[in-house]
């Protein structure tokens, strides 16, 4: 029997990476390179919303459907001085992972982000049991996390780029 797996994208942290780098994915190659040999219970995909979609933002997110992912949105805020925030999505990824986790849900966890704001997850997966991967971008992934995580639980989304890249 296959393990179950859900996998969880902190899009802010994987978008960013992406942009950076001036590279697009096939985002359904990619949910399908990582959960190859495994049962996809889910894959949840964690980002921010301006008050108003545009057009892009919203073609983004039907094709991002379509692909089966499961979109889990925090409004973004706008500072009087027009600067954008982003607030709550790492605390709405941690209670997923570990709600999930506790109520047995799933038996693998693959968190895509290389975010510091992320090793307590990775601490309570660990005290509950439950298997894991990190996949992120060598330059951003945090030292720390992989530390906590273990070198051999720590992968590169450089490494598949050939896979995925449109």
């Amino acid at each position: 029997m296959l393990k179950r797996l859900i996998i969880f994208i902190d899009h802010a942290n994987f978008f960013h990476n992406l942009e950076k780098h001036h590279i697009r994915i096939n985002y359904a190659k990619f949910k399908e390179f990582l959960s190859n040999k495994f049962h996809l219970v889910g894959a949840f995909i964690y980002m921010g919303f301006p008050p108003e979609l545009y057009p892009k933002k919203r073609r983004f997110i039907k094709y991002l459907d379509a692909q089966g992912f499961v979109i889990q949105s925090k409004e973004i805020k706008v500072s009087p001085n027009g600067k954008k925030a982003q607030k709550g999505v790492d605390i709405y990824i941690y209670r997923d992972i570990v709600e999930l986790a506790e109520e047995d849900s799933y038996d693998k966890a693959i968190l895509v982000s290389g975010d510091s704001d992320f090793v307590d997850i990775i601490k309570r997966l660990q005290e509950l049991k439950k298997d894991y991967e990190i996949w992120g971008f060598r330059e951003s992934i945090s030292n720390q996390l992989i530390r906590i995580a273990g070198d051999f639980k720590v992968h590169y989304i450089e490494d598949i780029l050939p896979e995925i890249k449109i």
